[in-house]
């Protein structure tokens, strides 16, 4: 079975004693007792549920909730605005239906929580309901999860002259409708935000460039409600977008390579990794993903995906393909970021490890027949090894334990964005 650490489902319960059952329906789950045992990785999740999925309807303001133990509909809530995207809050509890350009954003409590119970621990199956907490800011674009808190950054907008501005979230905030910690910019800008605990290093733009892109990265540090701003690092990134941390490493995609910044206690140094020379023109990596355990970066870029070594420093094109007349139709990775999960054109899944340094891990048969145009979506799981692929009106669920397709169910509505919603297993990250 699957342990889960005490303090992560402590944290569960302060949440679940500031929301309470209210007026929906309850179904309490008590699981046997659970001892507090040393984690070996993958062998310990059978009293973790499958949990629920969430998917956006395309086509109205509406999200659709499937038990995802028997892949049946639980709840159609609706929502204020067609979600544009559509996310797990820090914890898995709540949806967060971001409605960007009617710059809203609401939450959907999904309705699975757990409490300490003597000495186990009772598992709540809710109905899952709209929460009164909203945020209402210009353009939320970036919400960037890490840990048990969120990033969300609102884009501000060029035309209205609305500056930019970050909001800091975790499932106890939105449970007490309101925000750990804000911060407002004195510009627009299309930026983003990594958290390290107390601190946040987040983009700067220059108010008279004429690009909404920023060009430089701050360290900022909570205080109270609000941040202060630390440093400003000299090392720019022009057109910055995109970014991604390690256990060690904070970094950002620029429009010449990539700015990579290591933390050693309170003190975050900066160094620029150059593009490769033979790096195509009018090409640069425009996203940054990959693993906090290992220090080499997946990037993607319009021209394919690149390797980003943070401690060699170098950027090299990543050869996924087992053939030439294999292409990219769409990635992700796993629920704890242990693998990468790429679909490629002949309808085959290519798992990658993490620990293995991005070695091919295993190619899982999915489609016989994949549209060109086709670009199906992976929901992880974070409390089993599973995952969960939409493509056009169908959910197809696969154990990357087993290596294979394990089930499918049908949807009756055009799905639009998706996010899984449950208990998850451990993940401990020290910074």
């Amino acid at each position: 079975m699957k342990t889960i650490s005490l303090k992560s489902l402590l944290l569960t319960c302060a949440t679940a004693a500031l929301i309470g059952c209210g007026d929906s329906d309850t179904k309490i789950t008590e699981i046997e007792p659970t001892p507090i045992e040393k984690e070996d990785g993958h062998d310990h999740d059978a009293e973790l549920g499958k949990g629920r999925l969430a998917i956006a309807d395309a086509e109205q303001a509406v999200i659709h909730f499937f038990d995802l133990e028997e892949n049946t509909l639980v709840e159609s809530v609706n929502i204020t605005h067609p979600a544009e995207y559509l996310y797990a809050s820090p914890e898995g509890r709540y949806a967060v239906a971001v409605q960007r350009s009617m710059d809203h954003v609401e939450f959907v409590d999904g309705g699975i929580w757990q409490e300490l119970h003597g000495d186990h621990y009772d598992q709540h199956l809710d109905a899952p309901s709209l929460t009164s907490f909203t945020l209402n800011d210009v353009k939320p674009t970036h919400y960037v999860p890490r840990g048990d808190k969120a990033a969300v950054f609102f884009d501000g907008n060029k035309e209205t002259g609305a500056n930019a501005g970050l909001s800091l979230l975790s499932n106890e905030s939105i449970a007490q409708e309101k925000v750990i910690a804000e911060h407002h910019f004195d510009t627009y800008m299309h930026g983003t935000a990594e958290i390290r605990d107390d601190f946040l290093l987040t983009t700067l733009r220059d108010s008279s460039s004429e690009s909404s892109l920023p060009e430089q990265v701050a360290l900022l540090e909570v205080h109270g409600d609000h941040f202060h701003q630390e440093q400003v690092f000299e090392e720019t990134c022009p057109a910055l977008h995109g970014s991604f941390q390690t256990e060690n490493h904070i970094a950002f995609a620029c429009g010449d390579g990539v700015l990579a910044i290591k933390q050693e206690g309170n003190v975050f140094t900066a160094h620029k990794i150059a593009n490769p020379a033979d790096m195509p023109e009018g090409v640069r990596i425009g996203s940054l993903k990959g693993s906090p355990e290992n220090d080499v970066m997946i990037g993607g870029s319009r021209s394919g995906l690149f390797l980003v070594d943070l401690v060699e420093e170098k950027i090299t094109p990543f050869n996924w393909q087992p053939s030439e007349d294999v292409s990219l139709v769409s990635y992700g990775f796993d629920g704890h970021n242990e693998h990468a999960l790429m679909i490629d054109n002949t309808g085959h899944l290519n798992v990658f490890s993490a620990e293995n340094n991005w070695q091919l891990d295993n190619r899982i048969s999915l489609f016989s027949d994949l549209a060109e145009e086709a670009k199906p979506s992976i929901i992880a799981s974070k409390a089993h090894e599973l995952i969960y692929i939409i493509h056009e009106q169908e959910v197809t669920t696969v154990d990357l334990h087993k290596g294979d397709v394990v089930g499918h169910f049908d949807l009756d509505f055009v799905p639009s964005k998706a996010a899984w919603l449950g208990v998850a297993s451990e993940e401990e990250h020290e910074h």
